[in-house]
């Protein structure tokens, strides 16, 4: 640029996905001996959570002990919706993917309103192999907290 010259300077700040207080600074990078870095403005303020499902599961690890080892466990989990917007639960599966507790294709969605829990019991199977020591359970859902991954739940065989 010329000395003189004038130019528009855009900045943005992508606020999805971070929540909370914020302090930034924009700072302009010349080749001016003494000035090479200038402070140009400051901003802060505070990022709005978006509205959106989020969930809440309990227990989150269950083990699994004695003859159950064989046999399974029926087990009761309460899923709650902590967010400002339904959540609608679509399916409980092994990490693995070789279990399905839940299918919500097959059953119906589970669809919490917000505040609200509801229990839901799954059939949770025994050691599939020898010397396994857990099984992770993914829960599938629109909830802004549980990542792209899902939700997830553990099941600990004692041995």
């Amino acid at each position: 640029m010329d000395a003189g010259e004038k130019t528009e300077l855009q900045v943005t700040y992508l606020t999805q996905g971070r929540p909370g207080p914020f302090d930034k600074k924009v700072i302009f990078t010349t080749d001016i001996p003494g000035q090479e870095k200038i402070e140009i403005f400051k901003m802060s303020g505070e990022v709005k959570e978006a509205p959106g499902a989020k969930i809440a599961v309990a227990p989150r690890r269950v083990s699994i002990a004695g003859a159950e080892l064989e046999t399974g466990k029926t087990q009761v989990f309460t899923v709650k919706n902590e967010g400002s917007l339904p959540l609608v639960v679509t399916g409980m599966r092994s990490k693995d993917g070789k279990n399905v507790y839940y299918d919500g294709a097959a059953s119906g969605d589970i669809t919490i309103e917000p505040g609200q829990s509801q229990d839901v019991e799954l059939q949770l199977k025994g050691v599939a192999e020898v010397g396994a020591e857990r099984e992770l359970i993914l829960v599938d859902s629109n909830a802004i907290n549980a990542g792209g991954s899902g939700l997830f739940l553990m099941i600990q065989y004692a041995k």
